[in-house]
């Protein structure tokens, strides 16, 4: 065999390995064609249809809860503006408060140092205490206590 001979014997091969895998190749396109193109695409346009009509929905939900939100704003808003007014008054309250307990300390000061000579010119009494020795405090120490207590939004 000469060297012409032998590779024409190759190329015959090659030539019909190719033919082979060009008729499987055209099988397959074929398949393609007939059923997974038509049957994808029917599945597709199913899926957009689908998509399109939540979208329409989801535009009317927002359309409504968009006016709704609107509403609920305007009156959380008023809220709020009532409820400042509410603090400041509640702030002028407590300064006044803080301002007659101020004004009512030095009084205070004054009215024991009165009572303390007129209940020496009195006999004294034995009086009875408690087992544990402890006296209730008194209302007027309670409040010359929340006196000095900050009130919030004050310095």
């Amino acid at each position: 065999m000469t060297f012409v001979t032998l590779i024409n014997a190759i190329m015959i091969a090659l030539c019909a390995a190719v033919i082979v895998q060009t008729m499987r190749m055209a099988k397959s396109l074929r398949e393609i064609r007939a059923s997974a193109l038509n049957e994808s695409v029917a599945r597709l346009e199913h899926a957009t249809d689908q998509a399109r009509a939540v979208l329409g929905h989801m535009k009317a939900l927002l359309a409504t809860e968009v006016v709704a939100q609107g509403r609920a704003v305007a009156a959380g808003e008023a809220l709020r503006d009532e409820l400042s007014v509410m603090v400041g008054i509640g702030n002028a309250v407590a300064e006044r408060i803080l301002e007659a307990a101020a004004t009512q300390k030095p009084a205070q000061a004054a009215e024991p140092a009165k009572e303390a000579s007129a209940r020496r010119k009195s006999p004294r009494k034995t009086r009875s205490r408690t087992a544990s020795g402890r006296r209730k405090p008194s209302a007027a120490a309670e409040l010359n206590a929340l006196a000095d207590v900050p009130v919030a939004g004050h310095a």
